[in-house]
């Protein structure tokens, strides 16, 4: 794998799109390539633009303030832009980096709002993978990736541990201890979630067996409840069936008396029909009164008028002997006949009006018409009486008078047989009266009889309705009480008995089930719902628990093989750097001597500091979960570096140049250990003499075999190593270029 082609665009002073093409590896050589220019030409902003691709977050090391600050602030020819972006493009053809892919675009964006963004071949991704990435392809982050001007103070300043991460990851263990930083993170989250998951556990379990409590007195609640819903049915049954026969028992002799009634009340109309009809026959007998009334009135009439016949005899009698006289009298005493004739003329007429007012008799014509006679010759007698005759003979008696005379006598004769007549017809009413008024009794006697069957079938009835009330009441009060009792079971029981009982017996039975339901007590039917979701999360807990446990073993055994795979590739890191740095740093020092030294943790001694409130706090850590063994453990790296003609090993005391080689020589035995597919060198030999600068060139020459370097120096010695020589200039609109140079070009670029 090597490092084919950096692409910059708006990061720092590279405004334009610059794109930075490296060779690729050649026989035994990844090759060098080195980038130099004029101070304040930006050339180290390609340094600091393969730090930030790659993950740098720390904008001091950066050289910001902000991380605006990477983005081309602009000039006074050139606006500002409002985004930087670098891609890295890696070449693993050889797939020396076991990542299984040719070639890596690793791309890093940033916008002036603050959003940014990282892509791994054109998709989107996280920092995260980008390091898992890196450090699978034996990439260090920037410990020694990049390696800057201050990188050789940084590593003797560095303390022990700081140290021992820079050669953890010269020994190939830093995806390792991702790997386990990553499964102790997984443990902690584990431990937490256990513990949680226990909490949770603990607090529902007694809530579990009180639901549980709960349900088993519920079942038996509802054993109870069937087994008294079964006699209940049967109780209710047998009652409902043996006042529903009644009620339809009464019912039906109900339905009888009524029907009797009935015919009883029509046979009493019938009765009641007779007796009105003759009642109204028996309103002729007013009329039979008013009938004998006028009868005593004809025979009034009639004396009345035998009396004027008698006067009339009388008066004919007396003209006789009168017209005896007329000779010798005159006229005058006919004028006292004429009067009397006028007197009887008026009592005939009225004679008429009142026989008139007899309408009701069969023969009143007749008399009317006897009457009319009368009054007919009554006025022919006036007539022959007002003319006597002119001549003074002797009276004699007028036939026709005397025919008239004996004519109205028979009239009056017909009309007393008329009056017989009428008077045996009234006979015979009379009998018929008293015949239908016999009758009329009867019915009376016949209805009063009937007034009192029909009152007695009435009574009998009202009885039987009564019974059918109470019967109802009883029936209503027992269906309320069913439906009360039952529920929806309420219809099954009034359609039928299953089984008769005898009602009498079953309910004690029921009162001693209705007590034991008393005695269980009320229980919310809800509290079998919430069983079952509180036993299902019981058991959804406790075997996440197990789960939880059973992946914290897994997880410290895999921590624990993880920690004995990196102590052994650490301690075998350790023994070849530490000869590779002794025999660097003789190169560079022409002789001394220099090591490091391991530091261990003094486990007696910190067992001894930890008080019991600590212990316990410990032993219930995800680390006190790991797996604990008598070895020491390491805790940092510290160095002793002695040149030639010293004493001195404390790196502290060495000067400014003896540091920087101690430095060097480090950083290459790490190199020669554990090559990284490239590394930045940005100026590390600018504090070396020309004699050191001459050795550190052939060093890196050496290590160029296993590593592909990128060199941004000013020294002629470095620069003759490299195969490609690029110069950064900058012109006055503020922006950085880049030209591939000669190295006779790149000293004249140097010394401008």
């Amino acid at each position: 794998m090597y490092l084919q082609r950096l692409e910059i665009q708006g990061f720092k002073s590279f405004a334009q799109k610059t794109v930075l093409e490296f060779l690729m590896p050649q026989g035994d050589k990844k090759g060098i390539t080195s980038i130099v220019g004029p101070n304040g030409s930006g050339k180290s902003n390609v340094a600091d633009a393969i730090r930030w691709v790659l993950g740098e977050q720390s904008l001091k090391t950066l050289r910001g303030k902000k991380s605006e600050d990477v983005i081309f602030a602009g000039s006074d020819k050139k606006a500002r832009l409002g985004a930087a972006e670098v891609s890295l493009i890696l070449n693993n053809e050889d797939n020396e980096a076991p990542i299984g892919l040719t070639e890596v675009v690793i791309t890093r964006r940033v916008y002036r709002d603050g959003e940014s963004e990282y892509l791994i071949n054109g998709r989107q991704t996280r920092l995260q993978d980008i390091v898992l990435l890196l450090a699978r392809a034996r990439f260090g982050q920037k410990n020694y990736l990049v390696i800057g001007q201050g990188m050789a103070d940084y590593i003797l300043r560095a303390t022990p541990t700081e140290r021992k991460e820079l050669l953890d990851e010269a020994a190939g263990i830093k995806e390792m201890q991702i790997k386990r930083q990553m499964s102790f993170n997984k443990l902690e989250s584990s431990q937490a979630n256990l513990a949680q998951a226990e909490g949770i556990l603990k607090e529902i379990e007694p809530r579990l067996r009180y639901l549980q409590r709960q349900t088993k007195r519920l079942a038996e609640r509802e054993e109870v409840e069937g087994e008294l819903k079964i006699l209940q049915k049967k109780y209710y049954g047998t009652l409902w069936h043996n006042l529903s026969g009644r009620l339809a028992e009464f019912s039906k002799q109900y339905a009888r008396i009524d029907e009797e009634l009935q015919k009883k009340k029509s046979e009493q109309q019938e009765v009641l029909n007779r007796f009105k009809n003759l009642e109204a026959a028996a309103t002729v007998s007013q009329e039979f009164l008013e009938l004998q009334k006028k009868y005593e009135n004809i025979l009034s009439l009639r004396s009345q008028v035998q009396e004027k016949k008698f006067k009339l005899q009388s008066d004919l009698e007396l003209l006789r002997v009168r017209s005896e006289r007329v000779a010798s009298i005159g006229a005058l005493p006919y004028e006292n006949i004429i009067s009397e004739l006028d007197v009887l003329l008026k009592e005939q007429e009225e004679f008429l009006e009142k026989l008139n007012k007899i309408s009701k008799l069969g023969d009143i014509p007749l008399i009317q018409k006897s009457f009319s006679s009368v009054k007919d010759k009554t006025f022919s007698l006036l007539k022959r009486l007002k003319n006597p005759g002119g001549d003074k003979k002797e009276f004699t008696p007028n036939p026709v008078l005397l025919k008239n005379l004996a004519d109205l006598e028979e009239e009056l004769q017909k009309l007393s047989q008329e009056i017989i007549a009428v008077n045996k017809a009234m006979q015979e009413l009379n009998e018929v009266e008293k015949q239908k008024k016999g009758e009329i009794f009867e019915l009376q006697r016949i209805l009063q009889s009937k007034q009192l069957e029909v009152h007695g079938i009435e009574q009998q009835l009202n009885g039987v309705q009564i019974e059918l009330a109470k019967l109802e009441t009883k029936r209503d009060g027992l269906e309320e009480e069913i439906s009360l009792e039952m529920g929806s079971l309420s219809s099954e029981v009034k359609l039928g008995v299953a089984e008769a009982v005898l009602p009498e017996e079953v309910q004690p039975q029921i009162f001693k089930l209705k007590h034991q339901l008393e005695l269980i007590g009320g229980i919310d039917p809800e509290i079998v719902a919430e069983h079952k979701e509180t036993e299902e999360r019981f058991n959804f807990l406790a075997e996440q628990i197990n789960d939880l446990q059973k992946a914290i073993t897994d997880i410290v055994s895999t921590i624990a093989d993880l920690d004995k795979i990196m102590k052994e590739k650490r301690d075998e890191a350790m023994t070849k750097i530490n000869d590779e740095f002794n025999r660097f740093f003789q190169i560079l020092f022409n002789g001394g001597n220099a090591k490091l030294l391991m530091l261990y943790e003094d486990l007696a001694d910190k067992e001894g500091e930890e008080d019991e409130g600590e212990e316990e706090k410990e032993n219930s850590s995800a680390q006190n979960l790991i797996e604990k063994t008598n070895e020491p453990v390491l805790t940092g790296i510290d160095i002793q570096a002695t040149p030639p003609g010293k004493r001195i090993k404390d790196v502290n005391i060495l000067s400014g140049g003896e540091r920087s080689l101690t430095s060097v020589a480090l950083i290459c035995a790490i190199l020669s250990y554990s090559p990284s597919p490239f590394v930045v060198l940005d100026e590390v030999d600018a504090a070396l003499d020309e004699s050191n600068s001459v050795r550190l060139s052939e060093i890196i020459d050496q290590l160029s075999a296993r590593t592909q370097f990128i060199v941004i120096t000013h020294n002629r010695a470095t620069m003759s190593k490299a195969q490609v020589l690029y110069g950064v200039t900058m012109g006055d609109d503020g922006i950085s270029r880049l030209l591939s140079v000669k190295l006779e070009e790149a000293e004249k670029m140097i010394n401008k």
